[in-house]
């Protein structure tokens, strides 16, 4: 049995196969009959529910394997390796489950749904293939595939591990290689040993309040008196939007739509690793710091039905802020940093130095109205305190004080604290 450091443990790395790479053709293979196996699953449970009977995968996965419908189930099912088959069934059927509890559930509570649960469509693109542990080892530094998945070797720096190995022993437990666009990844699911339990445990009343925006795309705030305020800088990141959203208009235009996806995923691999960047910079600043708490203001459907005008509109959906908590999330969790997500309405029009009271948005029968006003975009204006500070702090230090986190200090004797910007 796994013990659960092995569990909590869990994490994902990947390497690309691009167009013109010696497994591309393999790839593109192998996720065309993992699609057609899943679009054939799909089909029969599909089937069965709209017949009165309730979708089951270990009797789909019996009929495809031993060819009972047709001799071409058979043939399909064993052009992949058996345990790829039953994966690909496997998570199709793991849909069909999590339909109808959703569907379940959506008829005692509809308002917290958007709309009807939908049962799973067919895919009509390449599909991931799952390969077990069963399909590969690892000696001497690469990685050999069974000789079914035509895959040839990979380099990779995990120690030997035969095939199939025990629990325990185990250091690979699935490699996933993923469709993306023109090109595949190879994403190794493995268990990371590198937290040190010895560690000591960072202090959880020293915190760190972070407002997520766009030409700031952090702004971080402490409660350590020799902690200086952090502005990070989102340029880059409006940049690599900007520049993406300029190619595609130039691609729709010449009517070269094949070519969106690479582009597409050439900018979703730079958005990433700058998100990668700016998490660790965060990440480190609560190491050096000794900072155990970190709180990150975040509103439910922010970006739903936004209306701040199209070009704002566009820079700021998108950019993956959900994907930078994800990945904040597991790297605090490493060097044993909690994660606080707040609630953040109103937090931006408040006073912070004028301890405004800060309500809910939604939950207020009147109108609230602030000791102070936004004077520029990067501003905040105090109107009984009469000094002007950063709005992006300003918001940061409230997204804490809602949180019921007390002792961010912006101003000392009277002078305003000046942030640090940073190009990450």
């Amino acid at each position: 049995m796994f013990t659960s450091s092995r569990k909590n443990n869990i994490k994902v790395c990947s390497a690309l196969v691009s167009n013109g790479s010696v497994n591309h053709k393999s790839a593109k293979r192998l996720t065309q009959l993992a699609r057609r196996v899943s679009n054939r699953a799909n089909y029969l449970m599909r089937k069965d529910l709209f017949t009165g009977r309730k979708p089951n995968q270990s009797k789909i996965d019996k009929l495809l394997k031993q060819g009972k419908l047709c001799l071409q189930d058979k043939e399909l099912y064993c052009r992949l390796p058996n345990s790829v088959s039953q994966r690909a069934i496997q998570i199709v059927g793991d849909n069909w489950k999590a339909f109808a509890a959703s569907k379940s559930d959506w008829k005692k509570h509809p308002e917290k749904y958007k709309g009807m649960p939908r049962p799973p469509k067919y895919s009509r693109s390449a599909k991931t293939v799952y390969i077990s542990c069963a399909n590969f080892s690892i000696r001497d530094g690469y990685i050999y595939f069974s000789q079914r998945l035509n895959l040839l070797p990979i380099k990779t720096y995990f120690p030997n591990q035969p095939v199939n190995p025990k629990a325990d022993t185990k250091t690979i437990t699935e490699i996933r290689l993923v469709p993306k666009g023109s090109t595949f990844v190879f994403e190794f699911v493995y268990y990371d040993f590198s937290p040190n339990d010895s560690q000591e445990p960072l202090d959880e009343s020293s915190f760190m309040a972070i407002d997520l925006g766009v030409n700031t795309f952090t702004a971080i705030v402490s409660n350590q008196a020799v902690f200086q305020p952090i502005l990070v800088n989102g340029g880059l990141l409006k940049r690599i939007n900007s520049y993406y959203n300029k190619r595609c208009a130039e691609l729709r235009s010449n009517k070269k739509h094949c070519h969106i996806k690479a582009v597409a995923q050439k900018r979703n691999r730079k958005i990433k690793d700058q998100i990668h960047k700016i998490s660790r910079y965060i990440a480190n600043l609560c190491s050096i710091y000794d900072i155990g708490t970190v709180i990150l203001g975040k509103n439910k459907d922010w970006k739903h039905e936004s209306s701040m005008g199209k070009a704002n509109n566009q820079n700021f959906t998108n950019i993956p802020h959900c994907q930078f908590i994800n990945i904040l999330a597991y790297k605090l969790k490493d060097i044993g940093a909690n994660l606080v997500i707040q609630e953040e309405s109103y937090t931006s029009k408040a006073s912070y130095v004028d301890n405004d009271s800060i309500p809910t948005y939604g939950k207020c029968k009147t109108k609230p109205v602030f000791s102070g006003y936004r004077k520029t975009r990067g501003l905040y204006k105090s109107k009984i305190s009469n000094c002007l500070i950063s709005a992006d702090l300003n918001g940061a230090a409230n997204i804490a004080k809602k949180a019921g986190y007390e002792g961010v200090s912006l101003v000392s004797r009277g002078v305003v604290d000046t942030p640090i910007v940073i190009n990450v």
